[in-house]
């Protein structure tokens, strides 16, 4: 399991001391919402937070990562520590997940200190799920502990949210993320500028772009985008074909193949808003694809600036469907026919 400490937690300074604060004063709620965007360390300092919680001996409000308690939480197998995450198949948290929480709570924590389950990402819990979730937050026994890790409070229900102390936590720096790169994965700093840039705030994400392919990728992508205008129904269908099972790339696990069109819509959304920022006079050391800025300048002239605030707009509908479970060929065959109607409205 990842790192159990608040030191080495980076860019979540108010966060961590707020944290440290309930853990001194001895003012622990029952349920805690973790705000914001994807990567930026929600699940690692919820998991800093159950460690100096149990932890016998704490220093500075941290976990010591000797004792026993900070052992089996490192090693992923506390078994005061519960962790719900939407089931592979259908990417949600259903209600016999919420009902085996509730089994749980029918006794003390096994080791005498706090239990801490964790729901992450909790917007994936379905209505259902939620509902029930929703009486098991109404009234928790003692020394159990909720945190809810989520993107957007607004996908949450309100009466869920109005019982959460909320812990907001901010994008990274671009030069924290820089930083980070060039120390843990021995990057060039050229590189880990382009990947720091797109991953726009989220470690986890330039994390995944550090180690997958993506450069490799990305002018296909982009190419792809460039061919969007001038093609034809037919061939945009293929096209969606093509990148839904990525040739040899296209992967067994639904998830990982789930995570590559993410991706791929993550560098179509930074491309338009590149070009966007280009059509509109934007300072080129704003530009997210700095080491294509001549490409993009000339991608640009294709396009309006409507047309690119509408061509923005259909890929943000794309990511929402992606997670919302849609089919992937459906969701590319949609998202190309709309891109093309932004272009040339």
């Amino acid at each position: 399991m990842r790192a159990t400490s608040f030191s080495e937690i980076i860019g979540q300074e108010k966060a961590i001391a707020f944290l440290k604060g309930v853990i001194a004063n001895g003012r622990i709620a029952s349920a805690y919402l973790f705000t914001g965007i994807q990567g930026i360390g929600k699940t690692t300092t919820a998991l800093a937070f159950a460690s100096s919680l149990n932890c016998r001996n704490p220093v500075d409000g941290d976990g010591c990562n000797i004792c026993s308690s900070c052992k089996k939480i490192i090693g992923g197998n506390h078994p005061d520590l519960i962790i719900i995450e939407p089931d592979q198949d259908k990417k949600v948290i259903r209600i016999d997940q919420i009902r085996e929480i509730n089994r749980h709570l029918a006794f003390s924590p096994a080791l005498g200190g706090y239990r801490i389950i964790m729901l992450d990402p909790a917007e994936k819990m379905t209505d259902e799920a939620a509902n029930a979730f929703l009486k098991t937050l109404e009234e928790p026994p003692p020394r159990n502990i909720f945190i809810l890790d989520v993107r957007d409070p607004g996908e949450l229900f309100a009466t869920i949210v109005s019982r959460c102390q909320k812990v907001p936590f901010r994008p990274l720096p671009t030069e924290d993320i820089v930083n980070w790169l060039i120390k843990k994965e021995n990057m060039e700093k050229d590189k880990a500028k382009i990947l720091a840039r797109l991953s726009e705030g989220s470690l986890g994400e330039a994390m995944t772009l550090a180690r997958d392919d993506f450069l490799a990728d990305r002018p296909d992508w982009v190419d792809m985008l460039n061919r969007v205008i001038d093609g034809s129904s037919d061939m945009l269908l293929d096209l969606a074909q093509k990148f839904s099972e990525f040739g040899k790339k296209a992967a067994a696990n639904k998830k990982l193949k789930d995570d590559r069109i993410a991706l791929m819509l993550g560098i179509w959304k930074s491309w338009y808003r590149d070009m966007l920022l280009i059509k509109l006079g934007g300072t080129t050391d704003l530009i997210l694809n700095s080491d294509l800025g001549n490409l993009c300048k000339k991608a640009s002239t294709s396009y309006t600036v409507d047309g690119l605030i509408r061509s923005l707009a259909v890929i943000a509908g794309a990511e929402h469907d992606l997670m919302n479970n849609r089919n992937l060929l459906f969701l590319l065959e949609r998202s190309l026919l709309g891109l093309k109607r932004a272009t040339n409205l």
